[in-house]
């Protein structure tokens, strides 16, 4: 009797997976992917140590004029970073004094390209609003701009941008 109930159960699995197939045990395959997986970061843990003592061991082997020219060369590319930074800082500063708009809005790897799309900013929200461009100031002079009702500009599409400009500059950081 307990023979015609095992037949009974292999025969009610036969019928609920179609065509004979077997069914895939999900559990065994998440186990193997994680054994997999932690095998996979040992590996990457041994690498890095051996990667440091490498390291290591190469800088105890340079001379005191080869540390001291490796660290000159380190410290002028943050300097070097440093000052470009410091210049899309006053360029960014310059376009937002010139465009009326806020200084987190403009990107750009130049004064002109900064400028371009602060016009194209100011063009999509004059376009938005149904007003006419907001003309940029010429360089340096703040009071020949022409500012056509900045205070009314829609609050959620200025919010809109930001996000935008801010999504853009995390994708490109992460060098997208």
């Amino acid at each position: 009797m307990a023979e015609e109930a095992n037949a009974t159960t292999d025969q009610s699995q036969d019928a609920s997976e179609p065509h004979g197939e077997q069914s895939t045990d999900w559990e065994a395959k998440y186990r193997e992917a994680i054994s997999h997986s932690r095998e996979w970061e040992k590996r990457t843990k041994d690498n890095k140590a051996a990667a440091d003592e490498l390291e290591q061991l190469k800088e105890s082997q340079m001379s005191e004029q080869q540390k001291a020219e490796a660290r000159t060369t380190k410290l002028q590319k943050e300097l070097d970073q440093l000052k470009t930074g410091k210049q899309q800082n006053a360029w960014r500063s310059q376009v937002a004094n010139e465009s009326g708009l806020p200084a987190t809005l403009i990107v750009g790897d130049s004064l002109e390209a900064m400028q371009e799309h602060a016009k194209a900013i100011n063009e999509y929200m004059a376009a938005k609003a149904g007003r006419r461009t907001i003309i940029p100031a010429h360089a340096g002079n703040t009071s020949t701009a022409i500012s056509l009702n900045t205070t009314t500009w829609n609050h959620s599409l200025l919010t809109q941008i930001f996000e935008s400009v801010m999504n853009l500059r995390q994708f490109n950081s992460l060098g997208g």
